[in-house]
């Protein structure tokens, strides 16, 4: 076994599927006015602004809905690796990809990046294959450390899928966003 052993119990994981799903619950009842773009001309949402710069400019129903997706990837994962221990090669670990990139994109489709719309899906996704990258590069080291008998597998084709997965996993979440928020 890996990781800390209050990892295994499945409370833990179940607790944070329940507050995703309570988050879910919350952005979907968020008043009209919480769920136009950040940059309309009248807004009701959250703005956080460090020396004068805009840093997020959110509204609260897609905050509540960030919050749902990273409560749902962590929850999904703990249970998945640390309480079943199903590892890299199966099919548990593409669904646990595919939220954790989700989860990122949503988090970064909170901030204020630039002006221009256009740019918000491409620099997210960008965000989550930046995450993918290091995550891999992570599990190759680790492959190289402890070699095939740790708790860590992987291989090119399970890269392939997991970077697939995590495309489509970003998209799915732009196209929520724009559903969301317009």
């Amino acid at each position: 076994m890996h990781g800390p052993e209050w990892l295994s119990n499945p409370i833990f994981s179940s607790v944070l599927l329940s507050i995703g799903i309570l988050f879910l619950w919350m952005a979907l009842r968020t008043e009209k006015d919480y769920r136009r773009h950040q940059h309309d001309a009248v807004h009701s949402g959250i703005e956080i602004s460090i020396i004068g710069k805009m840093v997020v400019d959110t509204s609260k129903g897609w905050l509540f809905f960030t919050l749902f997706i990273g409560g749902m990837a962590l929850g999904a994962h703990f249970l998945s690796e640390y309480t079943f221990h199903l590892y890299d090669t199966t099919s548990i670990d593409s669904i646990t990809h595919g939220l954790s990139a989700m989860g990122i994109t949503a988090i970064v489709l909170n901030f204020s990046i630039t002006r221009k719309r256009r740019y918000y899906f491409p620099i997210s996704i960008g965000a989550a294959w930046i995450g993918f990258i290091i995550w891999e590069v992570y599990e190759w080291i680790s492959l190289g450390i402890h070699g095939p008998m740790g708790f860590i597998q992987t291989d090119p084709i399970d890269m392939f899928v997991d970077l697939w997965v995590d495309t489509l996993g970003c998209l799915a979440v732009c196209f929520l966003y724009k559903e969301f928020t317009d």
